[in-house]
């Protein structure tokens, strides 16, 4: 662990972060696992993509859909979920090339429960940290779908 640790600060000392500036674009394609706190649900791993656009090097807005790659098992049978999201994020420099993160938007969510489905829409908001490696930025992230889902991720931004 002291050796992760050891490498990363030595990472953030040698290289440059550089946020999204007005009108940057960036692809971010994510891979992680929903934890699921209802009837004793397994995590259900996901794959998503999020598209940003740059409005200031803090400001950004994203778009962001996520689909189950796994069915999960409950005490009420198996479930599949996808989202679909627009956020408003911020993003806070805390070295010169990691940054803490901020998301609050609106989400759209379908749940299927044993060839039962639902959706619902509200509010959803995430915090994450950033780092530059390379040329390459990695975002970690957990995304709080509604009360009971959170989107544990680790993505690898392309910007362009």
């Amino acid at each position: 662990m002291k050796k992760l640790l050891l490498t990363l600060a030595l990472l953030a000392a040698t290289t440059s972060v550089s946020q999204a500036d007005r009108g940057d674009q960036y692809l971010l394609p994510k891979f992680g696992f929903m934890s699921v706190q209802l009837n004793n649900a397994d995590p259900l791993y996901s794959i998503g993509v999020l598209y940003g656009y740059g409005i200031t090097p803090e400001i950004t807005v994203e778009a962001e859909l996520n689909a189950g790659v796994t069915g999960g098992d409950s005490n009420l049978g198996g479930y599949e979920i996808w989202t679909l999201a627009g956020y408003g994020v911020y993003r806070y420099p805390v070295t010169v090339t990691g940054y803490i993160k901020a998301k609050l938007g609106l989400l759209h969510e379908a749940v299927s429960l044993d060839g039962n489905s639902a959706s619902d829409q509200g509010a959803a908001g995430g915090i994450g940290y950033g780092f530059r490696y390379g040329q390459t930025i990695y975002e970690f992230e957990a995304t709080v779908i509604d009360e009971d889902i959170i989107f544990y991720s680790l993505g690898v931004n392309y910007p362009f």
